[in-house]
């Protein structure tokens, strides 16, 4: 019986996830070009294939690209025989496989150096300050020498090999006014013969370290986010030891709130059996508006276990809602049972299970 148990068990298991495809990675560097727009000493860059999206009556792209330490090294050449002030060369990054959540970045140069993207797709503000570029340009067109460090790339998985989808996008207008022509390196926003890939060496020097359940990594001002398969922020580095308020800013920036700005008195710090502090970052909309509930809006707290610089998160559950009404009890006991007590007279049980706090009765709604 055991036997067939097991059979059957195995049977109905799903199948294996399909081994990944490797990927040649970039040609790496034996020390930092100077950033000039002369991309000589950017060999043994790797050129890429360029389609011929990548080549118009008036201008064409090349794109080549190398690596060293924590650095992504991109050379672009445009030719174009008459370059004006609303020409813009646009490069975006994307790590295809760090989840489906995940976003690319776009920098945006010109003749002169870097500009300022859209800012629907633009990098953010600190990692576009960390870019930095050369350029040159001639009467055939100009070429721009880029660098960018690692915490100015989107997110990037965690384990996988680390496959690139580098795109450069250049808007050609050849007369003041005019229709700009639109150049791609990546027709249908994919590269030719699929994405690169950036060498381990990049996790080397990062010196990360991030929990299993890790899918990809984004970088901060201040530190490191890893998001899990679920697309959740589920881990966290910062440059300095973690407070409440640096925790919160790391994992939800301006979309973080205060719990006393919305009548929760949510503590600021529990304390495991351990002595391990536990800190909660607020999030969401707040369904008590003046006398009424807006039905829908909901805020949410998300529990993470922090040591120094780094914490995972343990428990994530609701903190107000129209049904269950405001988290006003919260009491962590020196077994490490966790109770948490709405004003509807609903309340939450939990046990500490390692490493999260797992539900110890069922009934109420999440």
């Amino acid at each position: 019986m055991f036997a067939a148990a097991l059979i059957a068990a195995v049977l109905s298991a799903p199948p294996p996830a399909p081994a990944e495809k490797p990927i040649r990675p970039l040609p790496t560097l034996a020390k930092d070009p100077k950033l000039d727009g002369v991309l000589k000493d950017l060999a043994p860059a790797q050129d890429f294939k360029m389609p011929e999206s990548a080549k118009g009556s008036s201008a064409s792209l090349s794109l080549k690209a190398a690596f060293r330490k924590d650095t992504l090294f991109v050379g672009i050449t445009v030719a174009d025989d008459k370059v004006l002030a609303a020409d813009a060369l646009d490069v975006s990054l994307y790590f295809p496989e760090s989840g489906t959540t995940s976003k690319g970045v776009v920098f945006r140069f010109g003749a002169e150096g870097l500009g300022a993207a859209p800012e629907e797709v633009a990098a953010p503000a600190f990692a576009q300050a960390l870019v930095k570029a050369g350029t040159k340009q001639d009467a055939k067109g100009f070429t721009v020498e880029v660098a960018i460090p690692a915490r100015a790339l989107p997110r990037f998985q965690a384990f996988k090999q680390l496959a690139l989808t580098l795109c450069a996008e250049y808007s050609d207008v050849d007369m003041e006014g005019g229709e700009a022509t639109k150049l791609t390196t990546c027709p249908a926003g994919e590269m030719v013969g699929g994405p690169t890939r950036i060498p381990d060496e990049l996790r080397k020097a990062l010196k990360l370290s991030p929990i299993d359940s890790v899918e990809g990594i984004e970088a901060r001002e201040t530190g490191w986010v890893g998001y899990s398969r679920l697309h959740y922020p589920t881990w966290v580095v910062g440059d300095a030891e973690l407070t409440p308020e640096s925790l919160g800013q790391l994992i939800a920036g301006q979309a973080a709130i205060e719990p006393s700005s919305v009548a929760l008195p949510i503590p600021a710090k529990l304390q495991l059996p351990d002595n391990r502090p536990i800190f909660s970052v607020l999030t969401g909309k707040n369904p008590y508006l003046g006398t009424t509930c807006v039905q829908g809006n909901e805020l949410r707290m998300a529990m993470y276990v922090v040591k120094g610089a780094t914490a995972f998160r343990v428990l994530e559950w609701p903190a107000a809602t129209c049904q269950l009404g405001r988290a006003m009890r919260f009491e962590l006991n020196p077994d490490g049972n966790l109770t948490i007590g709405y004003t509807s007279g609903s309340t939450a049980h939990f046990t500490w299970a390692g490493d999260h706090f797992e539900r110890s009765e069922l009934g109420l709604a999440q």
